[in-house]
């Protein structure tokens, strides 16, 4: 793979295009603006850099505050207040080094994060949805690598667009997920496009599938190279042991 280049510019999806660095402050500015001080959200939003770094620290400490038990998932409602209180999302957008040509983005806050790989036509199509779970977790192990801030790519996304089509309307497009767990579940799910008719079919993995590639250390700032890793796992690793589980309807 090429050498990347990052910046802390928003890579606006709806509009296939990076936003300017005044465009990813004033968006950040007008997003916390009911939610920070005047004064502190002026500070933190003068240059894109500084508020990746601050919004960084802010995310290492709800997770920090979560492994300690003062909110969890378990509680959905106070989790969600608590992202509002103290995380905060900001966005780490990579560039090919040679051609600056876009190659994915980074969207980072409280505890998950999800990388999203952009085509020649600045589509999205595939994405990484990363998680750091809380103490709701239950077997040991995974709970101390949760805690000690790793993040699980819980969900393989990927967007098939037919030829002629250079945009990402929902409309005309096959889908497929491949959702993960720590201790090795897998599920897929299809959708195709048939003359307009979506098809699902869902399948299941007959038994544990290898999910240590799925792994991923909270990333120090500045060194994102890992969690943009795109080969994670070996060539048909994921189609190993899949089988169409039984009384589903497709």
């Amino acid at each position: 793979m090429q050498k990347l280049k990052f910046i802390y510019q928003n890579w606006n999806r709806a509009y296939y295009k990076l936003q300017s660095e005044d465009d990813t402050c004033w968006y950040y500015g007008n997003f916390y603006k009911s939610k920070m001080p005047k004064k502190m959200l002026r500070e933190k939003t003068q240059d894109v850099e500084t508020w990746a770094k601050y919004a960084y620290s802010a995310n290492k400490d709800f997770m920090q505050r979560m492994w300690q038990g003062e909110f969890s998932l378990k509680n959905l409602d106070t989790f969600n207040d608590k992202v509002d209180e103290i995380a905060r999302i900001f966005n780490v957008t990579a560039l090919l080094e040679i051609t600056e040509q876009p190659y994915a983005y980074l969207d980072i806050g409280g505890a998950f994060a999800t990388v999203c790989f952009i085509d020649e036509y600045n589509r999205v199509y595939m994405q990484y949805s990363f998680q750091n779970d809380d103490i709701s977790v239950d077997n040991e192990e995974f709970k101390n690598r949760f805690k000690n801030g790793n993040l699980f790519l819980v969900e393989l996304e990927v967007f098939i667009y037919p030829e002629e089509m250079i945009d990402e309307r929902w409309q005309n497009k096959d889908y497929i997920s491949y959702a993960f767990t720590p201790t090795g579940y897998l599920e897929v799910t299809k959708i195709f496009d048939v003359r307009g008719d979506a098809l699902t079919e869902k399948y299941i993995a007959e038994s544990p599938v290898n999910v240590e590639s799925n792994w991923e250390p909270y990333p120090e700032f500045g060194k994102w190279d890992s969690i943009f890793r795109m080969k994670r796992w070996k060539e048909g690793e994921l189609a190993e042991g899949i089988k169409l589980p039984e009384n589903t309807d497709n």
